[in-house]
This record gives C-alpha cells, structure tokens and sequence, in this order.
C-alpha cells in the first residue's frame, strides 16, 4: 500500500468515510510497529511541513519542534538526520534559536 496512515486519515476527515482507516488498523502487524518519541514525531511533521511550504513559512514551529526533541534528549545527530542534514549543520543553524525559545518558554 503505498499511502501512509496520515494520507488515509487526511482522506477520512475530508470524506467522512473511516473504514481505510479501519481497515489499516485491523490489518497491520503492530509486533513490526516502531515507536518514535512523541518529540521526534512532531520534528518529523514540522519537516514535513518546512519541505513542503518553505522553512519561512513554518519557522517557529520548527525551532518549536527542534526545541522539544532536544529537551526530550534527542541528539543533535537525530535531529540533523530527521532534518535532512549533518548534526554539527543542525546544531550551528537551531542551537542559539532553541536556547532562545527555551528561555522564551520558560
């Protein structure tokens, strides 16, 4: 199946029909499930989002995103490997933005 289970939600909530989703859920191995800390998901959405919209128009979100992966203990290596870069890049580009954002929040 080439459609991920976010394509068959988007496709549930604008139609209003779940069985895919039902049946997706009945059909899949969960023993071959991997599970990602919840910070990671959100970085790996707000990339999704900066690839398809420019980073612009998603900046805060992915500092945001950058920021709770790496108080979750994501390394800078995770994050540049989710981000499509190297984690010394990652960590020159987001280290001064997350540290702002974190004082910011806190």
């Amino acid at each position: 199946m080439s459609e991920t289970i976010r394509d068959l939600i988007d496709s549930a909530e604008a139609s209003g029909n779940w069985d895919a989703v039902a049946d997706w859920c009945e059909s899949f191995d969960w023993s071959q499930a991997r599970e990602i800390p919840v910070a990671e998901f959100y970085l790996e959405r707000a990339a999704s989002l900066a690839a398809g919209e420019g980073v612009d128009a998603v900046g805060p979100q992915l500092v945001e995103a950058v920021t709770l992966a790496r108080n979750a203990g994501a390394s800078w290596e995770c994050v540049g490997k989710i981000l499509g870069t190297t984690g010394q890049e990652t960590q020159r580009r987001y280290e001064a933005l997350t540290d702002t954002h974190a004082s910011a929040a806190g």
